[in-house]
């Protein structure tokens, strides 16, 4: 037969299982901060290609820009003849 002293728990094991939460409590918190570290990388490569996606579209758009007035130009230079 059990009596109520049996659920009970030593001091010892009461430190084991604070130790025991205390260990994943770290790991969780250095799992965390390696993605934190993943994400800023992430985030830096993303900000770099958005950066040259922007510049590659201001060039295009200036060469859009060159060639069009070049063909008003054109077509001006081909009306006078």
């Amino acid at each position: 037969m059990s009596t109520s002293n049996d659920h009970l728990t030593t001091p010892d094991e009461t430190e084991a299982a604070m130790t025991l939460q205390t260990d994943e409590a770290k790991a969780t918190a250095a799992e965390i901060a390696a993605d934190n570290v993943a994400l800023e990388d992430a985030y830096q490569s993303a900000e770099a290609a958005a950066e040259t996606t922007a510049e590659q579209a201001s060039d295009l758009a200036q060469a859009t820009e060159d060639v069009l007035e070049e063909l008003q130009e054109n077509q001006a230079e081909s009306g006078q003849a």
